[in-house]
């Protein structure tokens, strides 16, 4: 199994770093936010992608399905961050994300599935 990603800022109260984006496979990812030098990240959310760099230059563009929970917590200073793992298939990725649903707790999971 590969190994986690080094974390990456996808994007802070001013700026979205688009740089970050260079993979276009199957991957597990996280979300997390923590300062603007990549200390104390919280992983707040676990999800799949078919296309790792589509599915974070969505969440950069418009803040996809967490649009309002990211703008608050950039408003709030902090930085945006994402981690991933790259899969054979979207649904390896899948399959992973849900190991890490029953394991873990991740308050932007939670939040989406009280909705």
């Amino acid at each position: 199994m590969a190994n986690w990603t080094r974390p990456r800022l996808l994007a802070n109260k001013k700026e979205w770093f688009s740089n970050a984006l260079d993979y276009n496979g199957p991957c597990c990812y996280m979300l997390g936010t923590g300062g603007p030098r990549g200390g104390a990240i919280r992983w707040h959310y676990v999800g799949h992608a078919g296309n790792e760099g589509k599915r974070m230059g969505q969440y950069g563009y418009d803040g996809s399905h967490l649009s309002d929970t990211i703008a608050d917590h950039l408003k709030r200073g902090w930085c945006l961050y994402y981690r991933a793992i790259s899969c054979k298939s979207k649904k390896a990725a899948k399959t992973m994300e849900t190991r890490f649903l029953l394991k873990f707790k991740f308050d932007w999971n939670d939040k989406l599935n009280r909705a």
